[in-house]
């Protein structure tokens, strides 16, 4: 097929699977490849990146999806995520990355770490939000109203073609705070405004992953998961089950900080990013450490 730019840009790109994917790089040594969530694009993480580019190489890309991600071979999902992320990491030939992941690609950078373990040097997930591993009945139907909650009404809106009131209504679900959307600088409310026709590949996705507490009882490398100490339900009860489940994972809960902390205050999410470095740094294999429930303030 044709390959089309997801966004025309001058910086470097891969084209993988048809698509060009478009992405950043600064700074020198270990690569850390940083993966936004819905309604993003290399743009949402390059705060964070400058934070890291002092002591690493901070790589942000715009994953494809969106535009809609018309291929044929790899429909949007979190699986087709996975392979996007195991195909991007090998075209950039810097060997294994430390993969960050945010949101929605926390699930496919599980993936990736379970699969393809000699891709990833470490993992930090902030908020994964699908709970294929929450065992518990009562975890899982608190996931499922919490998300019914914040996002139907995202859904309806851009069903009945009103994307701009779909967006907003899905930053500020994510916020937990009505107006949020607009409130914010206009280089994020950009970034919003440019990724609004991803909703229709979100709201078509193919199912998650099925990674049950086995999978990612097989999980290796150094992780570290985190979530902020006012973020929603679905995010909660998901990223702690993914702490208790990873075998010896730090689990940090951010004080004061929500679902949009890495876009918020990426200076304080780059100082979570840089003592999770630290840490894998001299860590080979399993690890044993484990911070549970440590209050990162």
């Amino acid at each position: 097929m044709t390959a089309a730019p997801l966004f025309r840009s001058p910086q470097a790109h891969l084209e993988i699977e048809g698509v060009f994917i478009p992405y950043r790089s600064v700074g020198e040594g270990p690569p850390v490849l940083l993966a936004h969530g819905v309604l993003g694009d290399l743009r949402s993480l390059a705060p964070v990146a400058t934070e890291l580019s002092d002591t690493v190489e901070a790589i942000t890309v715009t994953l494809p999806a969106l535009l809609a991600d018309r291929r044929p071979t790899r429909p949007f999902g979190t699986a087709g995520q996975r392979d996007d992320l195991i195909d991007l990491i090998w075209s950039l030939g810097r060997g294994p990355v430390h993969l960050v992941a945010w949101s929605f690609s926390a699930h496919s950078a599980m993936a990736v770490a379970i699969d393809r373990p000699e891709l990833v040097r470490s993992l930090f997930l902030y908020e994964p939000g699908f709970p294929t591993f929450v065992a518990d009945a009562t975890d899982r139907d608190a996931v499922a109203s919490d998300m019914r909650a914040a996002f139907a009404p995202v859904e309806t809106a851009f069903g009945r073609g009103d994307s701009d009131t779909a967006v907003r209504l899905a930053i500020d679900a994510a916020a937990r705070s009505p107006g949020h959307c607009d409130a914010q600088p206009e280089a994020i409310r950009a970034i919003y405004t440019d990724t609004a026709p991803t909703l229709a590949a979100i709201f078509g996705q193919t199912p998650p992953i099925p990674l049950g507490p086995e999978d990612l009882a097989r999980i290796r490398c150094p992780v570290t998961i985190a979530r902020g100490a006012g973020t929603r339900d679905c995010y909660a009860i998901v990223s702690d089950a993914a702490a208790r489940l990873v075998p010896g994972a730090a689990h940090i809960v951010v004080a004061g900080a929500g679902h949009l902390l890495p876009e918020q205050d990426p200076a304080r999410f780059g100082a979570l990013l840089r003592a999770h470095l630290l840490s894998a740094k001299g860590q080979a294999g399993p690890k044993s450490r484990r911070a549970d429930m440590e209050v990162a303030r």
